[in-house]
């Protein structure tokens, strides 16, 4: 029983993945790369980037976005094909299939995360590397203050 829970869940996950990299992908700028315009600016103010560096990480983060897009296109034609292909009827072979795929994607889209962020800090001076680590660690725990306060059930006011 639980085996089975667990598979759906992680189905219902992936496609639910899938459909917000999919909604991100038909944005104009490609979802994934339209901050980096932002994100440079943010990094060169906080962590003290010369010119050399953001012409550097300018061209990471255009390398990034080249080989993302190709991923994003394909989970969105994905997602585009399972709904034409549905007839209102549950196929857990082509669900499976389906989730197969969108987390394949998925994954490497991951990995192009993680190879860009590997060469901007590449990029980074050891001091600007702790520094962005720290400032990392803030925004997780202000995420999480965040989350926390938001998942605290709010007391009712006594009704009259």
């Amino acid at each position: 029983m639980h085996k089975k829970f667990f598979i759906s869940a992680a189905i219902l996950m992936v496609v639910a993945a899938g459909l917000a990299t999919a909604a991100l992908a038909q944005r104009p700028n490609g979802g994934f790369g339209r901050h980096s315009g932002w994100m440079l600016k943010h990094m060169t103010k906080e962590l003290g980037l010369t010119e050399a560096q953001q012409t550097q990480i300018k061209g990471i983060m255009a390398d990034g976005k080249t080989r993302m897009k190709p991923l994003l296109e394909q989970l969105r034609q994905n997602e585009q094909a399972e709904n034409s292909s549905s007839n209102g009827t549950f196929n857990e072979n082509q669900a499976r299939a389906f989730a197969g795929k969108q987390a394949a994607i998925m994954a490497d889209l991951m990995v192009e995360k993680q190879r860009t962020r590997s060469q901007v800090n590449a990029v980074l001076t050891p001091e600007q590397r702790q520094k962005a680590q720290q400032l990392k660690q803030e925004r997780r725990q202000h995420r999480q203050e965040r989350m926390k306060k938001h998942a605290q059930p709010t007391e009712q006011a006594p009704k009259s």
